[in-house]
């Protein structure tokens, strides 16, 4: 009989060496990608190093006078060399920046900055006893950034300074300086800072980004005393602000520059986060409570224009918008700050008036309706402001637009004879009430009542929160209450 010693494998066997096998060429394959990955990305930023020190050594052959980009902060006769430019390389596309800005070097002295602005004096501060130096153009700072256009990585990064052949000689520009903040005083990196004058020849426009501390420098600025630098600044996703030329007497709240020989004129421009949607306002028939569809309105806000107090003139102005059928209009990409909605004066003739306003958020104002700075609503997701406006088409309905003081101390020694003023419309004898759920105060009058204006007297001792201001004249009432989610009232007795 016939013995064989070879044996063949068993299927665990088997499934083992599969197993086996399928590691290791998973690990040769990753071990293969890595490596293919690695040259990939070092041929990618090898061609964009070698874009960037080209583009530089491409600037260092120029003449100083010619080292200035279009819409930069250097102004140049002849022409200007491009901002960005768009270069192919093998299976790459990438971009290339080229930023040029005067540098103020110590070493020679500074000009005179703003205290906060003192760290624009290049390796500063300047050695005690030096001059200010009234050519601050020392020399030129050459930026070349390199990108990659699909991904936007950046691939590469190079710098120099480049100086003139001869010795700085007597200038005769100016220097402005702008600073980028948020309403709460927060320096804004990475805002685009535009500086345009049409009134010279050359005409001036140049453009530069704020540094980590919101500032913008712009050191090659021809004189004009004539207050035609206009000045403006924004970031994606936030607010734009612009200066403005004065308006017979009214001083704008951002005004535009003079600029003088030597000197350095400043502006601090406030922009702020917005949010996709910024307020919804809901309109609603003063006697019913029921929305009014398709209704018609006026509103204004944002930046005021002018310092003056008797001037409403705001930067955001729309006539004659229309709610849907829901009664309800939702605006998007609105610069933080107040509104006033209007039915009925003289640019919102359209026969409604508006009774009262109420809103979410804020204070407890009637108007202006705040929207506040920002990119998320205090409640995570919706609107950053919400407004129900109570409208009638009778001219005898009472009308609240303010009510003052607002807010009261439970621990004030006259808490027991709290007094309010009421302004509006069609007050006179109105009998006001306080109420809080099922609780009601009634009040007393101070003094005379106008149609405009009435005073009311209320106890409010052991009473605190939110508490709905109830005005009744002629059998028509009004409510001066918040809306959910923030369901402000119309006085808030505190702690």
């Amino acid at each position: 009989m016939y013995h064989s010693d070879t044996h063949g494998f068993t299927i665990p066997e088997l499934i083992v060496s599969i197993v086996i096998l399928t590691m290791l060429a998973a690990a040769v394959m990753g071990a293969y990608t890595t490596v293919v990955g690695s040259a990939a990305k070092s041929r990618l930023i090898s061609s964009g190093l070698g874009l960037a020190t080209e583009q530089l050594e491409l600037l260092r052959s120029l003449s100083y006078d010619s080292l200035a980009v279009v819409g930069g902060t250097i102004n140049s006769s002849g022409e200007k060399l491009p901002a960005t430019n768009e270069v192919t390389v093998g299976n790459y596309t990438f971009i290339v920046t080229t930023t040029i800005q005067y540098a103020d070097d110590a070493f020679d002295g500074c000009l005179s900055y703003p205290a906060a602005q003192a760290y624009l004096c290049r390796n500063g501060p300047p050695k005690s006893g030096l001059p200010v130096d009234t050519n601050p153009k020392d020399y030129k700072l050459a930026d070349v950034v390199v990108t990659e256009k699909n991904s936007g990585t950046q691939v590469a990064h190079v710098s120099s300074q480049i100086a003139a052949r001869v010795a700085e000689t007597a200038g005769n520009t100016g220097a402005i300086v702008v600073t980028a903040v948020t309403s709460n005083g927060q320096p804004v990196s990475g805002a685009t800072v535009r500086v345009v004058n049409t009134t010279l020849s050359p005409t001036i426009d140049q453009t530069t980004v704020t540094d980590t501390n919101g500032t913008a420098l712009f050191l090659d600025v021809s004189p004009d005393s004539g207050k035609d630098y206009k000045i403006s600044a924004t970031k994606d996703g936030y607010s734009t602000v612009n200066t403005i030329a004065a308006s017979g007497s009214l001083i704008p709240t951002y005004p535009n520059l003079s600029v003088f020989s030597q000197q350095v004129s400043s502006s601090t421009l406030k922009i702020d986060q917005i949010a996709d949607d910024s307020l919804k306002l809901t309109i609603v028939d003063a006697s019913t409570g029921l929305p009014v569809p398709n209704a018609t309105f006026s509103i204004k806000g944002g930046v005021k224009l002018y310092t003056s107090t008797s001037d409403q003139s705001y930067d955001y102005t729309q006539n004659a918008l229309t709610v849907n059928s829901s009664g309800e209009y939702l605006f998007h990409d609105l610069t933080p700050g107040p509104y006033y909605v209007c039915f009925t004066n003289d640019t919102c003739a359209t026969g409604k008036y508006l009774t009262v306003s109420q809103n979410a958020f804020g204070d407890f104002s009637v108007q202006p309706i705040v929207v506040p700075a920002g990119n998320v609503s205090q409640t995570g997701s919706g609107p950053m402001q919400y407004a129900k406006l109570f409208v009638s088409t009778s001219s005898t309905y009472p009308r609240i637009k303010n009510i003052v003081p607002s807010t009261f101390s439970a621990s004030s020694s006259s808490i027991a004879t709290t007094q309010v003023t009421i302004t509006g419309a069609n007050l006179s004898g109105a009998t006001v009430s306080f109420r809080q759920g099922a609780t009601t105060l009634s009040s007393t009058t101070v003094g005379s009542d106008t149609s405009a204006s009435i005073k009311r007297q209320v106890n409010l001792s052991g009473k605190s929160g939110s508490w709905e201001v109830v005005i009744t004249t002629a059998g028509l009432t009004s409510v001066q209450t918040g809306i959910a989610p923030g369901t402000l009232g119309g006085i808030n007795v505190t702690p």
